[in-house]
């Protein structure tokens, strides 16, 4: 990785004419015999990625004998040998015209590319790129690392990682008998650390023109898998991207849709010149560009899923009716334009403004601890001390919840109290509509077909369904949708329990909602 250094709310009518039973959220095709054979073989090709194979390239790649691989030293031209070695002996196509594996460029640099063929007639035209850098820097010194200098910085993570699982997408590549519909374009960047040279070259001198190649992943640090997931950079920047990697994320991988994008590494000079490029990073740490990136510190199992997430991407969107496109806005947003989508909105006010007991709330006595001055409660007679028996004739127990019970009442409702030895009927006048479900949503451009949840209200049918800020629904009962009033319509529409397909972290999962009962939200008893 390159551094330099010198020290919404509800919509009411629509249409549900244009809900389709949802068949993208499928990652595979349906169950013919050659599509299941497909799936095999890419089964064996997933599988031909092993931890032994990776720390094999990245012992040796990551060894002091290579010097910290220093664009146009004899470390990294060993390291391109290396390279170029294994791709002969998976009998890869040279891109260049002349045969050669090298792009060369000034003064003594080498990128290093080879294409797979596709195997439909009128694709194999269209590319998939798929990269990462292999130089690193060297001994280090002031405007590249962060010290101690003078010290072999062997780059294990930075990046010997990324070059290895390259290599393994590649050999599982060349293994499948029936190759991607697309082309694929396999790229080892060289001078990266110096200012993306090797990919500012390729993008100022492509041998595929860049208007062929319809998609890039670019793999730079993915040795250092942690809880926190892999960060995944410039989806915003292809079209539905998000949601077509979360498809493939069959290791439920915690994946981190990342909003910032920054010309840190070879992507950058792609997405400059309007290809979808996207970044696979497992995050910095402290040894990142100092002499203690090791190949010991680097989690192999997380490089070996990395890789495997990367080669199911790869294939499927080589095989992709229409990849995910470049999205024009995507080079104008900024940082803070882009968390929008990231904040929660507000909660709206309590509909009966008290507090209770919260220890005794969980046996399902709710004995109320203050009340707010004018608000329903107040209003209609409550006082600190009583404990509430029924909501609308429903009597309180244990396994119901009393949030819930307010939020979905009719505005206008009675409950029944406790005070002393007596018990009373009030009448209360909850404050604002009775909430169906429970959450705020917006939608985005980028995310087509997604609705993201920005607030969930506590004590809500979807707070008690497991619903979070930051879901992403993509159907409801398994139709798909396209607006919000497609969304909304629906969403009302639906018989309980609703099962909502959605996203969350990269992580597909089914939801199941109980909307509140639609005869007590509309007020008839």
């Amino acid at each position: 990785m390159f551094r330099l250094l010198i020290f919404s709310g509800v919509v009411l009518s629509c249409s549900m004419s244009n809900a389709q039973p949802d068949q993208v959220d499928t990652p595979r095709s349906e169950n013919s015999d050659a599509d299941q054979s497909l799936d095999v073989a890419l089964d064996v090709a997933l599988n031909s990625i092993t931890v032994a194979n990776l720390k094999r390239h990245i012992d040796f790649l990551a060894s002091d004998t290579l010097q910290g691989r220093e664009a146009g030293t004899e470390g990294n031209y060993a390291a391109g040998a290396y390279i170029v070695d294994r791709l002969r002996k998976l009998k890869l196509t040279a891109a260049s015209t002349d045969g050669s594996f090298y792009q060369y460029f000034h003064p003594n640099f080498r990128n290093i590319v080879v294409v797979i063929p596709g195997s439909d007639e009128q694709l194999k035209s269209e590319y998939i790129l798929v990269g990462g850098h292999y130089d690193h820097v060297g001994f280090g010194n002031q405007t590249n690392s962060r010290g101690p200098f003078g010290i072999v910085h062997n780059g294990a993570d930075d990046n010997a990682s990324g070059t290895a699982g390259i290599l393994e997408i590649a050999e599982a590549l060349a293994s499948l008998r029936v190759k991607p519909k697309r082309s694929i374009l396999i790229a080892f960047w060289d001078g990266e650390e110096k200012g993306l040279l090797g990919s500012r070259h390729y993008a100022d001198y492509p041998i595929i023109p860049l208007k062929q190649i319809r998609f890039h992943l670019n793999a730079d640090m993915i040795g250092r898998l942690r809880p926190a997931g892999l960060e995944i950079s410039g989806w915003r920047a292809a079209t539905g991207s998000r949601h077509f990697l979360a498809q493939r994320n069959t290791d439920s991988l915690p994946l981190r849709f990342m909003y910032s994008y920054k010309p840190e590494s070879d992507h950058w000079p792609f997405f400059e010149r309007r290809v979808p490029s996207l970044m696979i990073h497992t995050g910095k740490h402290d040894d990142y560009h100092r002499p203690s990136d090791d190949v010991d510190l680097l989690n192999m199992d997380g490089i070996r899923k990395v890789s495997q997430f990367m080669l199911r991407s790869t294939v499927a969107v080589a095989n992709e009716v229409t990849p995910p496109e470049f999205r024009d806005w995507s080079n104008e947003e900024s940082d803070q334009f882009t968390r929008v989508f990231n904040a929660s909105t507000q909660n709206r006010r309590s509909r009966l403004g008290v507090t209770y007991n919260g220890q005794m709330a969980e046996e399902g006595i709710i004995q109320l601890s203050s009340i707010v001055v004018d608000s329903p409660a107040h209003m209609a007679g409550l006082r600190i001390g009583d404990t509430v028996v029924s909501v609308n004739d429903q009597v309180l127990k244990k396994s119901l919840d009393f949030r819930t019970l307010v939020l979905t009442a009719p505005s206008k409702s009675m409950m029944k109290v406790r005070r002393g030895d007596a018990e009373l009927d009030l009448s209360v006048s909850l404050l604002g509509d009775p909430i169906l479900f429970g959450f705020h949503w917006t939608m985005d451009d980028a995310e087509p077909g997604s609705i993201i949840v920005t607030h969930v209200t506590a004590g809500s049918p979807a707070d008690k369904a497991g619903l979070k800020q930051q879901h992403r629904i993509r159907n409801v009962a398994g139709n798909r949708f396209s607006s919000r009033n497609e969304f909304h319509k629906l969403l009302v529409g639906a018989l309980n329990p609703i099962e909502l397909g959605a996203e969350f972290d990269g992580k597909l999962s089914k939801i199941s909602l109980e909307r509140a009962d639609a005869d007590q939200a509309s007020g008839r008893q």
